[in-house]
């Protein structure tokens, strides 16, 4: 029995998932929630300027999208509470409007009938899991109905510093997220309410930015809590970001020693999750990269022995879209707690 979601919000992490979905037969798209106008859906989901041209066969009619020999319906609504996911028997709800929600408002897709919810972003307050592969638990608990798989940043600097931490033990450490421009930020200088920077042309500038990924990074490995921070800077860059990690650690290590630790563990514990390179990559090479994290063992330095520097490539929206679809097929077509599925 395949597991039948639903889809809220068909921009950049939708419609990664629905690619990342295509053509199998244990995961079913049955509905997609989406205000944008059906004929811009299925236009930016055959022709993508970073992706490029999805070549299957898609075709509309009235509310529908059909492929794969399949009718998936198209819904307008706006809010959560409003889509009626059990007329169409959805088993998860993928809230990826990009949107950070809070708890009360992903409820409100349960009580519409779906079973579990899982989150693109950052969740806005406490929800029952934040699920990041190679570094939480592998195993859900069936209690856990709204889960969060973070963001793709915090995807990336999670899994080296586990792979670190792991290996030879971290003091304290922070991080530069080098990352692309976003689909919230402006082409020109317009007024952006309660922060400044972001304001100020996307394609002309260096955007200093905060980030929660330093939050997830204490929540995850406990013992750095006041120890570990982080910030990003938006560039005019598509599609592709790095992490550029620094830790200071608890014995030490040498650059050649590192990078056969994540050899090892891109090839082994960690697959597919985390790549490994030793070619003289850059941002464009990671175009379409299902990892969450490709490693660039040409950038680790190492400092009076104990001062480490390591880069992770990520692409914005790819490696998480994997990430969310690996973990709708762990999580099945039902939950005890939610009930049996109700079929339209």
């Amino acid at each position: 029995m395949s597991v039948r979601v639903g889809l809220m919000g068909f921009g950049r992490i939708g419609r990664n998932v629905f690619r990342a979905v295509y053509g199998r037969e244990d995961i079913e798209i049955v509905a997609i929630n989406e205000i944008a106008d059906i004929h811009a859906m299925e236009y930016l989901l055959r022709f993508d300027s970073l992706r490029g041209r999805f070549e299957q066969p898609i075709r509309i009619l009235d509310d529908a999208l059909y492929a794969g020999g399949k009718q998936i319906q198209v819904l307008h609504h706006r809010e959560p509470g409003e889509i009626p996911w059990y007329e169409h028997g959805v088993d998860v709800v993928v809230e990826a409007t990009g949107k950070y929600r809070a708890r009360h408002e992903l409820q409100k897709h349960l009580d519409q009938g779906a079973d579990r919810v899982i989150l693109s972003t950052p969740p806005t307050d406490d929800i029952d899991h934040l699920h990041i592969r190679g570094v939480t638990a592998d195993v859900i608990d069936r209690s856990n109905r709204i889960i969060s798989c973070g963001s793709s940043t915090a995807n990336a600097t999670a899994l080296m510093v586990k792979v670190l931490d792991d290996a030879f033990g971290i003091e304290e450490g922070s991080f530069t997220s080098v990352h692309a421009y976003t689909a919230d930020q402006s082409l020109t200088d317009v007024p952006s309410p309660g922060d400044l920077r972001r304001s100020r042309a996307a394609m002309q500038n260096i955007v200093p930015q905060t980030t929660w990924t330093d939050e997830a990074i204490e929540q995850l490995f406990p013992h750095l809590a006041g120890r570990f921070k982080g910030m990003k800077l938006n560039v005019p860059v598509p599609g592709v970001s790095c992490t550029d990690l620094t830790v200071q650690m608890k014995k030490p290590v040498e650059a050649s020693v590192i990078n056969e630790v994540f050899r090892s563990a891109a090839d082994s514990v960690h697959a597919p999750y985390l790549a490994f390179t030793d070619q003289p990559i850059v941002s464009s090479d990671i175009s379409d990269h299902p990892a969450s994290c490709v490693f660039d063992s040409l950038a680790t330095l190492v400092t009076d022995g104990v001062l480490l520097k390591v880069l992770g490539w990520y692409e914005q929206g790819g490696g998480i879209s994997h990430r969310i679809v690996e973990l709708v097929a762990q999580l099945g077509p039902k939950s005890p707690v939610g009930g049996e599925r109700k079929n339209s």
